[in-house]
């Protein structure tokens, strides 16, 4: 799918193009989303330049996504996808700066990009040419990554009070956590952490493609442009900040709910062990009077049974009593 984004008369339009209707003359902006290889080689051949392939978009080496060809700079970064669902992606989004348009290439539909494009009726000024168009997707996508960062904090902040706040009272038949809850709380601790660390790798992209674009687009950015781009920076330096800040507090909520797990584990453990406890001694009684031997008196006595018996449960009752005075129980 080929759309150009334009300015025509007091706004800005949108047309969709087929192959072989050509480019608007008022078209500053080409978006190429999930394009065939027809429609490469179409808008190739009008803008005279080398669109890359998927293949070649996600190569990771900086000088296969930051290069200059051509008179055009070609600058690819990835970026965060369905951050908003259950599995969230990272795709890659190419752009080509060329000295008339602007092109992006994307095989994914991050949200940024669909924000732009609306923003265009409010704003055409942002079209007023391949530079202003450039920025102001840049801003886009950066500002949806600050976005994820806030509902990643959000989602941090209802794990915290799901791991250590516990709503019921402490000697309540239900105090103690069940394991399904304790799952899902792993589980939620995982996508978090996966959202995280897309999100951070999508900022350190964008992070050196700013940094690359104020290099070579000294001769084509205006002052205003080198302050906007300059603001990108530092929203990207500050941004990268807090996303390492959520990763140390999503490993924090991870060790903190494996410590949850093994204290209460623990304290499954000790009433085992206080039953094993309390029934030794009463076994140890038990054992002793089952030998039969003939010269144990208590055998042939009437009151041997029921003596058995009250030590048994004596020997019972003494450790409990012992432990609850202790605070063991």
């Amino acid at each position: 799918m080929i759309i150009a984004y334009g300015r025509g008369g007091t706004g800005c339009f949108r047309v969709p193009l087929e192959l072989g209707m050509g480019l608007p003359d008022e078209a500053v902006w080409i978006d190429l989303l999930h394009p065939t290889e027809e429609e490469r080689g179409e808008i190739a051949r009008f803008l005279k330049i080398d669109l890359p392939t998927h293949e070649e978009m996600r190569e990771i080496e900086v000088s296969s996504r930051l290069y200059f060809e051509n008179g055009s700079a070609y600058m690819t970064t990835p970026v965060i996808t369905k951050s908003d669902t259950e599995h969230p992606g990272l795709g890659v989004l190419t752009f080509i700066l060329t000295p008339t348009h602007l092109v992006t290439v994307r095989y994914v539909e991050p949200k940024s990009v669909d924000t732009f494009a609306g923003r265009l009726q409010r704003q055409p000024e942002l079209l007023a040419g391949p530079e202003n168009a450039l920025l102001g997707l840049l801003d886009a996508v950066v500002g949806r990554a600050a976005d994820v960062l806030e509902l990643i904090g959000s989602r941090v902040d209802g794990i915290g009070r799901r791991v250590f706040d516990d709503p019921l009272p402490a000697k309540s038949k239900e105090a103690a956590r069940k394991p399904d809850a304790l799952r899902e709380v792993m589980r939620d601790i995982g996508r978090i952490g996966d959202v995280t660390n897309k999100v951070r790798e999508s900022l350190a992209g964008l992070d050196r493609l700013v940094a690359y674009l104020a290099t070579v687009g000294v001769g084509r950015l205006n002052k205003e442009q080198r302050a906007l781009l300059k603001s990108l920076n530092r929203d990207l330096r500050s941004l990268g900040e807090h996303a390492g800040y959520l990763g140390q507090q999503t490993n924090f909520l991870l060790d903190a709910t494996l410590g949850v797990i093994n204290i209460e584990q623990n304290a499954i453990i000790k009433i085992f062990s206080v039953v094993a406890v309390v029934f030794l001694p009463p076994t140890l009684i038990a054992s002793v009077y089952g030998m039969n031997f003939e010269s144990m008196p208590e055998l042939d006595k009437p009151w041997g049974y029921p003596l058995a018996l009250i030590l048994m449960v004596i020997s019972a009752i003494l450790p409990l009593l012992y432990f609850r005075r202790k605070g063991w129980l």
